[in-house]
């Protein structure tokens, strides 16, 4: 913390050969996030391809790191082909799965949550990743970033690229990973067409192997949140799937139809509660207005039907701003700005597309201010690591790229990208958050099928949750206190699924970041 910078040098990780030297900078001193001063080396004009170390008199050396033009694919692959091992109701084969492979898990059945306990075909989808639960609010935002994603980068998973069974069937294969959540949201409609919130046992089940959990699960209640995310997510599937499978496609689409009519006749339920002795999580969603909006936008551009577009209309008027904050599967509005962004078709009124651009555009000059006066240029600030904070700042970072889509700026670019370096490592405690990555990534991970597995590694490719300054959990709780630096909150551990864990939402989020920096 001297306030004089230390010199740093770079040097060439093979050689040692110094290459580069410069004087630390001081970003910010008694950053509050990180509890320490903040220095910066800059080494910007450094562009030559190799590795390198950056060594700093008087502290040490760093980790070897590379500099590189196609850094990122490598990382997109992992992170999206991370969902071939969240897989349910399949075995994951050796061929593809390799030492994280287990026989089927989850075919049975599961029963409606009510005194009559029908049972209804449940299976497929991918486990959320804390647990084996399945979430309908949850998926459905997952599965649109990830068609989000196709939509921008189309060339960016083609056929073959991830390696899974359905690779080499002409299809881009994140689309058939999709599918693969996609087919098991069409089972989770009920007769009236709502979605059933959520496909759970009755309480947390201790970790066993995929295939070990014999567990009974239960469909629970449909919710407005759930039904008007799926509904949204359906609607978009059937144009995307359209140009390869017409008849599914039109499931996707007529299921959807049933969902807004199911909307239609049930105002927003204020957000799903657990039952008595119910104690899976409950993913409850108390407004559902950015949900119902991004249907009606997906419905509007699904058929072209007035009364979809009529809906969007309304629903715009009732919410000013119309994108006030980043999404997470409790907020899918930028997934409906960005769908409007993108339509070539004029479907909508020119007012709205302006009102849809400002709000971004306003949201992302918010994240670039807060990450300007950051010493770790990151879009949290103290008060803001929550449990899953490493997905809030990567869901900041799609708002950002957004912002570049629709109005480029050197500020924005940079700005996302900063937040996925942090991602990557460069943050309070020199951690890539990424498994399989970096020199110091999880090794412990708060994930079912790793702790239960057999492999001396984690499934690659998860991101975990991130610092929890509000000790979620007995093991942060244990090492931290309430004074504690909020983005030092992290624990390595299986104990800590506050700021361990993994889920198909913050992964979805980071592949789409991946791959924005993959196409540039």
């Amino acid at each position: 913390s001297s306030p004089v910078g230390l010199p740093f040098s770079v040097l060439n990780a093979e050689t040692s050969a110094p290459v580069l030297a410069g004087m630390l900078q001081l970003a910010e001193p008694s950053d509050a996030a990180s509890g320490s001063d903040v220095w910066i080396a800059d080494f910007s004009v450094l562009d030559a391809t190799g590795k390198y170390l950056l060594q700093v008199e008087g502290i040490g050396q760093s980790p070897p790191f590379p500099i590189d033009t196609r850094l990122y694919p490598p990382l997109l692959r992992q992170t999206a082909r991370s969902y071939y091992y969240q897989r349910c109701g399949s075995a994951l084969l050796k061929k593809y799965a390799e030492a994280w492979q287990h026989p089927e898990c989850h075919a049975a059945d599961a029963s409606i949550f009510s005194p009559s306990a029908v049972v209804k075909p449940a299976t497929g989808g991918w486990h959320d990743g804390g647990d084996y639960g399945q979430y309908t609010v949850s998926g459905a935002y997952a599965a649109g970033l990830l068609l989000l994603l196709h939509d921008h980068f189309p060339n960016a998973l083609p056929d073959g690229s991830l390696a899974i069974p359905e690779s080499g069937n002409s299809v881009p294969d994140l689309l058939d990973e999709v599918r693969w959540e996609l087919e098991w949201l069409l089972k989770m409609q009920a007769e009236d067409g709502g979605f059933y919130h959520k496909l759970t046992p009755l309480e947390p089940v201790k970790p066993v192997s995929p295939a070990k959990d014999t567990e009974p699960r239960f469909l629970f209640p449909p919710s407005t949140a759930a039904t008007g995310g799926a509904c949204a997510l359906l609607a978009k599937a059937s144009r995307v799937f359209k140009a390869h499978d017409v008849d599914f496609a039109g499931r996707c689409l007529q299921t959807a139809l049933a969902a807004w009519d199911y909307l239609e006749s049930h105002p927003d339920d204020g957000g799903f509660q657990n039952p008595p002795n119910v104690r899976t999580p409950s993913f409850t969603d108390t407004d559902d207005s950015e949900e119902r909006f991004w249907a009606a936008v997906e419905l509007s551009l699904a058929t072209r039907n007035q009364k979809y577009l009529q809906a969007v209309k309304t629903l715009a008027d009732e919410r000013v701003p119309l994108l006030s904050a980043s999404g997470y599967w409790g907020n899918m509005m930028p997934l409906a700005v960005a769908a409007i962004l993108d339509d070539a078709t004029n479907t909508f009124e020119s007012r709205l597309r302006q009102e849809a651009l400002t709000d971004l555009l306003s949201l992302a000059d918010t994240l670039r201010e807060k990450i300007q006066t950051d010493g770790y240029r990151l879009s949290l600030q103290e008060g803001e690591f929550t449990w899953g904070s490493n997905g809030a700042i990567l869901n900041n970072a799609i708002i950002l790229c957004l912002a570049h889509r629709y109005q480029p700026k050197p500020e924005y670019r940079q700005g996302a990208q900063d937040q996925l370096q942090y991602i990557l490592g460069r943050n309070p405690l020199s951690m890539c958050y990424v498994t399989g990555f970096g020199a110091h990534p999880p090794a412990h991970l708060s994930h079912p099928a790793t702790m239960a597995g057999s492999a001396a590694t984690p499934i690659p490719g998860l991101l975990a949750g991130g610092p929890n300054q509000f000790l979620n959990d007995n093991a942060l709780a244990k090492m931290f206190t309430s004074a504690s630096a909020p983005a030092t909150v992290y624990l390595d551990s299986e104990e800590s699924f506050s700021s361990n864990q993994a889920t198909i939402s913050w992964n979805a989020a980071l592949a789409y970041v991946a791959a924005f920096y993959s196409d540039l």
